[in-house]
């Protein structure tokens, strides 16, 4: 009978590893992210040029129909009196007023969404955004846009501008990481054990 020389009996073979769910997953969130950076930065782009070159912005009165809030618990701040006290910790809170306005402009109505970020140690602001509910009526800038339209300009544009900037390295991070960690092989020992890379030490034959 024939032996295997020991240097090949030793030899580590590789084996396509098998994709389970979690991966998958996380290749769909790493490519969403890209996704949607790079969609963000170009509908935001695309809203600036068409501000910027409007023919017609004025402010007009909206009624609120619906509004919504968000609220997180945000880092410290420089030390005064209008910080929020949470868990003995000096804080304090960011909060997403999303507000669906109705406006009228030369007897049509528009319709969209007003978005403003308020800050708990900035109380008049805060106070006073926080007191709105559906009905109420607030300023906003509208302009017109290259259909004619009217839109409503967003004072968080450059906020969001910033989180998609973000989005498109995670994205692309998370999304690498995925791709490797589906197509890198396992490594099995001829001698019937099998690992994956990077856990237990290598058997060794003395």
């Amino acid at each position: 009978m024939n032996e295997k020389p020991k240097n090949m009996a030793n030899k580590p073979e590789k084996k396509r590893k098998k994709i389970g769910k979690y991966d998958i997953l996380a290749l769909l969130f790493g490519l969403g992210m890209l996704v949607a950076g790079i969609a963000g930065i170009v509908t935001s782009l695309a809203a600036d040029d068409d501000y910027d070159n409007s023919t017609d912005i004025r402010t007009v009165d909206a009624v609120i129909e619906k509004i919504e809030r968000s609220e997180k618990v945000i880092g410290e701040k420089s030390k005064g009196n209008n910080k929020l006290m949470v868990d003995n910790i000096d804080t304090f809170l960011e909060t997403l007023h999303k507000m669906k306005v109705s406006f009228v402009v030369d007897g049509e109505t528009y319709q969209g969404w007003y978005n403003v970020t308020t800050y708990s140690d900035s109380q008049e602001s805060d106070r006073f955004y926080h007191q709105l509910k559906a009905g109420d009526t607030i300023s906003v800038e509208v302009y017109r846009s290259r259909n004619g339209e009217y839109k409503i300009a967003d004072p968080e544009s450059p906020v969001d501008f910033l989180y998609y900037c973000i989005a498109i390295p995670i994205g692309f991070i998370v999304t690498a990481i995925s791709i490797y960690g589906m197509v890198r092989p396992e490594v099995e020992t001829t001698n019937g054990k099998s690992k994956k890379h990077g856990k237990g030490k290598q058997s060794q034959t003395r």
